[in-house]
């Protein structure tokens, strides 16, 4: 009798087992699905539907690395970098070698004005990954603000070669070589980046102030009308607008179009 109840254990026992297994198996799978609907809702701006689904995927599965790289990117949507930090050294406790954690943690880095952490990071995420084009480009911005420009527009360039339609980077890019007063190449970018985005607002004003720069005041003047028509309420783009005017001999509309720019909050002493 002993010997007949031990194997009815043993094979309950088993039973259990498999169970278990089976349970767990389900639950990672709802935990992708989870995932899924996470970065669907994250790619369209949807960020407490996200997070609730990345939440969820994470109680489901607790030692999955994607729940917390997800919850990291919200983070980072919401601007609070120090929480996105902190999913980010989770996710590189569970998995070392995830080139996406120390990209999502160098882009905290970066954003909380560590960049040189922020670069060590990227740095380890490129080793990972050779075509994270996002690295590149944060490690770009990163570099710059240590001052590294030649570092900064080389990583521009692997980013852009990766992802050649990749907006941001040729708007950035540009901005770089316009402090940099290489003005001709800050308006290649920003025209590449136009006929991308035709309706990047930012691109025309930083265009228009390069085409300014290089006294070309008529394709300025019409970048900076494009500007206003897309946002009445830009302030840049009326400043600049208005100096230009003022360079073409129209004083009234000059005056006026700074008077617009003063009322929608334009810091003329920033510019001085």
């Amino acid at each position: 009798m002993t010997k007949h109840k031990a194997n009815g254990d043993s094979k309950s026992e088993r039973r259990n087992d498999a169970l278990s297994l089976d349970g767990a198996q389900n639950r990672r799978e709802l935990a992708e699905t989870f995932c899924a609907s996470g970065a669907e809702a994250l790619a369209e701006g949807d960020f407490d539907e996200a997070f609730d689904a990345y939440k969820r995927a994470a109680k489901l599965d607790p030692n999955s690395t994607k729940p917390r790289i997800g919850v990291g990117q919200v983070w980072l949507s919401y601007e609070r970098y120090d929480l996105a930090l902190e999913e980010a050294q989770a996710a590189i406790k569970l998995d070392k070698n995830l080139g996406e954690a120390y990209e999502l943690r160098g882009h905290a880095y970066r954003l909380l004005e560590k960049f040189r952490e922020a670069v060590d990071d990227y740095n380890r995420a490129i080793e990972l990954n050779k075509r994270a084009y996002l690295s590149y480009y944060g490690r770009a911005i990163a570099r710059d603000m240590l001052g590294e420009v030649d570092a900064a527009l080389s990583d521009f360039g692997a980013c852009l070669k990766i992802a050649p339609e990749f907006v941001s980077a040729y708007y950035d890019r540009g901005v770089l070589l316009a402090n940099a007063l290489r003005y001709d190449e800050a308006i290649d970018d920003y025209s590449k980046a136009i006929k991308l985005d035709p309706n990047f607002v930012h691109c025309y004003v930083a265009r228009g102030e390069a085409l300014y720069e290089r006294g070309l005041l008529r394709r300025a003047l019409q970048d900076f009308d494009r500007a206003v028509e897309l946002d009445p309420e830009s302030p840049d783009a009326y400043y600049y607008r208005s100096l230009v005017h003022r360079e073409l001999g129209s004083e009234r509309i000059a005056r006026r179009d700074l008077q617009t720019a003063c009322e929608l909050g334009f810091d003329v002493e920033r510019d001085a």
